[in-house]
């Protein structure tokens, strides 16, 4: 995904090692992709199980969420931070600055995946 390596995709946050990296929520629709949200994390699994944005991902996807992850265990928060704004100004998600209170509906995730 523009000029980083993702391993993907990953149906289930199960299969994803709680690392730092970046992640990407991608809506596959038939044959094509189309990148809904990226986000960086010191800890990949924990992040995706707590995301705010579980909702916007949902909303904004017409097939199946899918899961890319990009793991940077020798980079800094700031290294992420830049993957993460660098891929989100390539691509513009829809769901890059929407801010969605915390509930829990990883369950219903887990069942979109």
């Amino acid at each position: 995904m523009g000029k980083y390596s993702f391993t993907g995709p990953i149906e289930s946050i199960d299969k994803i090692k709680d690392r730092s990296g970046v992640f990407a929520i991608v809506c596959k629709v038939d044959t094509e992709y189309f990148l809904i949200d990226v986000v960086e994390s010191s800890k990949l699994r924990t992040k995706i199980g707590d995301q705010g944005k579980k909702d916007c991902w949902i909303k904004s996807c017409k097939g199946k969420l899918l899961i890319f992850v990009h793991y940077t265990t020798f980079s800094t928060q700031q290294k992420r931070i830049q993957v993460e704004q660098e891929l989100r100004e390539l691509f513009q998600p829809p769901c890059k600055t929407e801010k969605i209170a915390l509930t829990d509906h990883l369950s219903t995730l887990q069942n979109s995946l």
